[in-house]
């Protein structure tokens, strides 16, 4: 009796996993088909990837991955042969299933199982198969296009998955064979691509990962500046503002001719009010690579201060290496503005000879500022801050006709 029931339910395994191997091969016939039913296969791969029969077989989830693969390549026949235009939404989403499939299914293929002496044996046809359908993929920038248009939609997380899986292609144990590589360069447009991955991953706020892509980009020493840019955005967003101030401190003597890195360095120090660090740190940079900017930038410092006679120093100095700069003309009014304004308060609390006194010199601090002011519209009219800040100062000085003019 003991023996019939062992019998019985040896029988019950075996046609359980007989079943699920029926379904591996449903869904391949299905997906295979002359009309192909991939919604059928789909259903049938899908209780095969659960099953404890047949989930750890490589050829289970070779045959997933082939579903999508087929899927792509009805689509791509359709355009062909003219019969309509292709969806790569539905492309790029088939070959991203099965990128994701065909992982596993190399990983299960080459997880060595060893015969009754203890060799070690392989399944090389799977990968090979698998790694020939993935030199197709990254010749034919399905996912690519796909990627192109989710991140459009702003789907960065969805975006960067495609992005990142046409990416890593090449650097896949199983692509590793020469005549593979000889056919993945990594030219210029590879690293365009993986210089969009990591854009898409920065929107997709997902900056450790993007940190590194960045990173990995300026080791190829592709658009490094703009790399390392991100790559300091990146460490803020993670709240890791010590490791920012020492990327920035490495870039600043990495790319000394770029004052974005200085600027940077100098903002974090005066957010921390660590002023006379960030003045030093300004007349250090100015002695390694004198620029207007750092200039600018010194002078901007000086006046939020209140220190408005060494702002006139620093803005006198930056008109000698550059007096057509708009920026530097309008921020050097500005000093007299803020001196004007800065009295203005200070006259609501004196007496009448005080304030009648005050209220002349305010009036001739705005015409010290009106030349720069107007200097500045008239390098870059384009601007509306000057256009509008001039404006404003024609009212104050009662210059009716200029003003009119002007709002015209």
């Amino acid at each position: 009796m003991k023996k019939t029931l062992l019998f019985a339910a040896l029988m019950l395994v075996s046609i359980g996993c007989m079943a699920q191997k029926l379904n591996v091969r449903q869904a391949k016939n299905l997906a295979l088909a002359e009309k192909p039913d991939f919604a059928a296969a789909r259903a049938a791969i899908k209780e095969a990837l659960a099953n404890d029969e047949t989930k750890d077989q490589a050829e289970t989830w070779y045959i997933a991955g082939l579903i999508g693969y087929q899927q792509n390549e009805a689509e791509y026949l359709k355009l062909q042969m003219g019969k309509g235009g292709t969806d790569y939404n539905v492309r790029g989403a088939a070959v991203l299933e099965s990128y994701n499939y065909w992982l596993q299914a190399d990983k299960l293929a080459m997880t060595p199982v060893y015969d009754k002496k203890g060799k070690a044996k392989y399944d090389t046809r799977t990968r090979r198969q698998i790694a020939e359908k993935m030199l197709t993929y990254f010749r034919q920038y399905e996912l690519v296009y796909y990627a192109q248009n989710l991140w459009e939609k702003q789907d960065y997380a969805k975006s960067y998955e495609a992005f990142k899986a046409y990416a890593s292609i090449p650097n896949l144990e199983m692509m590793q064979e020469r005549r593979y590589q000889e056919q993945m360069p990594r030219d210029t447009t590879y690293k365009d691509i993986c210089y969009n991955a990591a854009m898409v991953g920065f929107y997709a706020e997902l900056y450790a990962d993007a940190l590194h892509d960045f990173m990995s980009l300026m080791d190829e020493d592709y658009k490094a500046t703009i790399c390392a840019q991100y790559v300091y955005q990146s460490y803020l967003n993670l709240g890791d503002t010590v490791s920012a101030n020492q990327w920035l401190d490495e870039c600043i003597q990495r790319f000394p001719n770029d004052s974005w890195f200085v600027q940077n360095r100098i903002n974090n120090l005066v957010n921390a009010n660590l002023i006379d660090e960030a003045l030093v740190y300004i007349d250090q940079a100015m002695k390694q690579d004198p620029q207007v900017q750092y200039l600018l930038l010194k002078g901007s410092i000086l006046e939020v201060q209140h220190r408005y006679d060494e702002a006139v120093a620093v803005y006198e100095q930056a008109l000698q290496m550059d007096a057509e700069n708009a920026e530097l003309w309008y921020n050097y009014g500005i000093v007299y503005v803020d001196m004007a304004n800065e009295l203005g308060e200070k006259a609501a609390y004196m007496n009448a000879n005080d304030y009648k006194l005050a209220r002349v010199e305010i009036t001739e601090l705005f015409r010290k500022a009106l030349p720069y002011y107007q200097k500045a519209y008239q390098l870059n009219p384009e601007n509306d801050t000057y256009k509008h800040q001039l404006r404003s100062l024609y009212y104050r000085l009662g210059m009716e006709k200029e003003y009119n003019e002007l709002a015209q």
